[in-house]
């Protein structure tokens, strides 16, 4: 029995081995004609091989395709036999929700070639996908310019024209020829406003500071807050035992992919631009709407790549500000781990703790401290137990040098003064400072 020739809607593998290269394959051709057919068990000049097929084969393969391919698509999966009882088994598929990728990257079929795809042909699958939302959308404000926009291209070598056809490229006008909310975005003058806030303490009882970044084109705005977080994060330096050690306030590569996500991936749909909030202790990077409906945790966490916003994608990669390959959330996991993301709501929180005080944190601690004029053996109960939250008494009064009695007497003046709160029992509690 002989299944032909590999084509531009048809793949063949010899086993299962080579599972994954054929769920690219498959994506491949999805992308280039709207339907696929991989068969495993099957020798490259289509004659049939065979394949040991399990009870759980067919539901592995099922499961592979829901974690590794994006949007999500309805295989066929099915076992089959030729005439000496032979099995393979045959996945089938058709879509029209393209791009579609592969463990975060695209593909186009090419006769039999699996190829990479440019952000060009990126565009043009895009241009022939109706699910992206805010692409359909008008823009309530069609009178737009975008000065900033072209610079930003021409920087990156693309030379951008104020034409219809350039911004049909680039995904800016809806099927009527209206200017999109991808134009709104990226115009010169909008009503989009993105703000970093700073709050005294570790709630948001106290604000201190309120930047607004927006009303110009988001990728401007971006950069903006991209710059002043470089800005603030200064480096830590300890030269302890001889060795110079060197800790940044935070990690500058996790906050930029955190960051550039959050705007690339927001439910602008909903006018809801996303946010930065700084505490003492952390900066939290929010944005709106969710992971999409066909993406996973566990693919998220694993970089698989489902643009929420995909003509949008089309603008970032063009920028230089995203990329296909889908590493932006490992990068993050691999520095501070996934519980740093919080999904709640309708929102996507990240986490990116504070390597050590801020210079201002430092500054305020001291002069709230200065205001209450503490003497010095309470100052030192008090750096002692916002080092050391979980002591007792007894190990404070060891550590210090002052008598247990003075102890007690200076926690309770303390929380008097309301710099000072028990959380929890005596024996599992813990010191907090306000």
């Amino acid at each position: 029995m002989n299944l032909g020739i590999e084509d531009e809607s048809q793949e063949f593998k010899e086993s299962l081995g080579q599972l994954d290269k054929g769920l690219k394959s498959l994506t491949a051709m999805l992308n280039k004609h709207g339907r696929a057919i991989v068969y495993f068990g099957v020798t490259d000049a289509g004659n049939i091989c065979g394949l040991d097929i399990g009870k759980d084969t067919l539901m592995d393969i099922r499961n592979r395709i829901r974690d590794k391919v994006e949007p999500r698509i309805y295989a066929d999966i099915n076992q089959m036999s030729d005439e000496n009882d032979k099995k393979f088994i045959k996945v089938s598929a058709i879509g029209s929700d393209i791009p579609y990728s592969f463990d975060g990257r695209y593909y186009v079929r090419n006769v039999s070639a699996d190829e990479h795809a440019s952000n060009d042909i990126l565009r043009k699958m895009l241009s022939t996908s109706d699910a992206d939302i805010i692409r359909q959308k008008p823009s309530p404000i069609q009178d737009l310019n975008f000065q900033s926009f072209f610079a930003i291209l021409s920087g990156c070598g693309i030379h951008p024209k104020d034409s219809e056809e350039f911004f049909g490229n680039y995904g800016m006008l809806n099927r009527d020829g209206k200017y999109n909310i991808n134009a709104l975005l990226l115009s010169d003058h909008n009503e989009i406003s993105i703000k970093v806030i700073t709050f005294d303490g570790k709630d948001k009882s106290v604000m201190s500071q309120r930047t607004d970044y927006g009303n110009k084109c988001l990728l401007t705005a971006m950069s903006d807050v991209l710059e002043y977080f470089k800005t603030i994060n200064t480096v830590n330096v300890n030269l302890n035992d001889a060795h110079r050690k060197e800790t940044p306030l935070f990690d500058y590569a996790s906050f930029r992919e955190a960051w550039v996500n959050a705007c690339l991936h927001n439910d602008w749909n909903n006018a809801i631009p996303p946010s930065i909030y700084v505490f003492d202790d952390r900066i939290e990077i929010v944005s709106y709407g969710g992971l999409p409906f066909s993406l996973s945790k566990e693919g998220f966490y694993n970089g698989t790549s489902v643009p929420v916003n995909k003509s949008l994608l089309i603008i970032f990669m063009a920028a230089k500000y995203a990329e296909q390959s889908g590493h932006g959330i490992p990068t993050i996991v691999e520095k501070y781990g996934r519980n740093v993301f919080s999904f709640d709501d309708g929102m996507v929180k990240v986490t990116l703790p504070l390597a050590f005080e801020r210079v201002e944190v430092k500054a305020r601690k001291q002069r709230l401290l200065q205001k209450h004029g503490l003497s010095a053996n309470q100052k030192k109960i008090y750096d002692y137990l916002a080092l050391n939250p979980q002591s007792s008494l007894q190990l404070a009064a060891e550590s210090t040098g002052i008598s247990l009695s003075g102890v007690k007497k200076i926690c309770a003046r303390l929380q008097e003064l309301d710099l000072l709160e028990r959380s929890g029992s005596k024996r599992d509690g813990l010191w907090i400072i306000k």
